[in-house]
């Protein structure tokens, strides 16, 4: 084939282990037991921990919060959590079913996946999206008198610095899942 008829490759099969994480984490969040969703470990601290369901809930959300800074999609729909309180601890949504969860991985994948089937070209792109919460994040610092010297020397994000964020978010949760699970004699993969 001919280079110049030869398709651009996206950046997901430029980066292809994005996707990997992405389909790994699918597949340890179906491995956790109805039984188990609401299972939290006890952190000997008293801090407060996310549950099994959360964890999973959790990397739905995250997946599409960066997909929603690439677009600058600023809707609240589909969140499982509107974050942290200021006790730390997370208010969830009931999930229902762990169907319900599996599907929001898998509408929260399809974001992600838009992002994922532009053309490798655009991984150094600087959307309006990530701009904008640039702007936002500098000026929240700004307020409250914080350094902004680091988050000015990095600037607004370009497409492969929220994917590898995305990433490596996604296996620390992932990680925990399959450890827990593991607490609980549930073989939890590579094994």
């Amino acid at each position: 084939m001919d280079s110049a008829t030869k398709p651009t490759p996206t950046i997901g099969q430029i980066y292809p282990w994005l996707n990997m994480t992405f389909d790994y984490t699918d597949e340890i969040a179906a491995l956790i037991p109805d039984e188990l969703l609401d299972w939290r470990y006890e952190d000997p601290s008293g801090k407060w921990t996310f549950s099994l369901a959360e964890q999973a809930m959790h990397c739905a959300d995250a997946r599409i919060m960066f997909a929603r800074q690439i677009s600058g999609n600023d809707s609240e729909e589909g969140y499982w959590s509107p974050g942290p309180g200021e006790d730390g601890v997370w208010p969830f949504k009931e999930y229902g079913s762990k169907q319900a969860i599996m599907d929001s991985l898998k509408a929260s994948r399809a974001e992600l996946d838009e992002v994922m089937n532009r053309s490798a070209d655009d991984v150094l792109a600087i959307p309006d999206g990530t701009r904008k919460v640039y702007e936002q994040v500098l000026k929240q610092m700004q307020e409250k008198g914080m350094d902004t010297s680091g988050l000015e020397t990095r600037g607004p994000a370009n497409i492969i610095r929220v994917l590898m964020a995305a990433s490596a978010h996604e296996a620390g949760h992932r990680g925990s899942m399959q450890t827990l699970l593991r607490m609980k004699g549930i073989n939890a993969g590579n094994e």
